[in-house]
């Protein structure tokens, strides 16, 4: 696959926000789940969901679609901050702990690839959080090579699948709740 680049903004707001509105109307994770909620910014390519975790945990993230769907949306844990979203950092309740990622306890993890790094550096860039899983666009930017079975298939997969293996993982065993709780390791 080539490297990650912008798609047609409108071609991707438009798809970006088809796929979402029909995530929210008909996925059975969603449907009669608490926590789920999903707004699009001013910026059309951008949105903020909001993602149940284990309860009576949920977290925030930021999707920003510029790639979209040649590639999968760019998902960050982020936090409210003066009216506006910054990135959530590890050791606050904004970022979830799982089981087997940096700063997290060793252990089975979430029974896929996927960890959290709070800190990652991506290639010519400075460090930036990372959401480690092949359905998601920093996966690509910062040089991971996925098996052909976990590749993302433009025109196929879509942002339910990205939102799906997230709450999977925040609903696993390996969840540990918030980083920035009390008592978390």
């Amino acid at each position: 696959m080539p490297e990650p680049a912008p798609v047609d903004p409108e071609v991707a707001a438009a798809l970006l926000r088809s796929h979402l509105e029909d995530f929210f109307e008909n996925s059975p994770r969603v449907r009669g789940g608490a926590g789920w909620s999903c707004v699009i910014t001013e910026n059309p390519l951008i949105a903020i969901v909001g993602i149940p975790a284990r309860m009576p945990d949920s977290y925030t993230l930021r999707l920003d679609g510029r790639c979209y769907d040649t590639w999968p949306v760019s998902a960050t844990f982020v936090e409210a901050h003066g009216g506006g979203w910054r990135r959530a950092r590890f050791g606050s309740p904004a970022f979830p702990l799982l089981r087997g990622s940096p700063g997290a306890p060793p252990g089975d993890g979430v029974g896929f690839q996927l960890a959290l790094h709070d800190e990652y550096p991506f290639p010519g860039e400075s460090p930036d959080q990372l959401i480690c899983f092949s359905y998601n666009l920093g996966y690509y930017t910062s040089n991971h090579a996925p098996a052909e079975h976990q590749k993302w298939r433009p025109g196929e997969d879509r942002v339910d699948a990205t939102l799906s293996r997230i709450h999977a993982a925040l609903t696993s065993a390996a969840y540990l709740g918030p980083s920035g709780a009390a008592g978390a390791p």
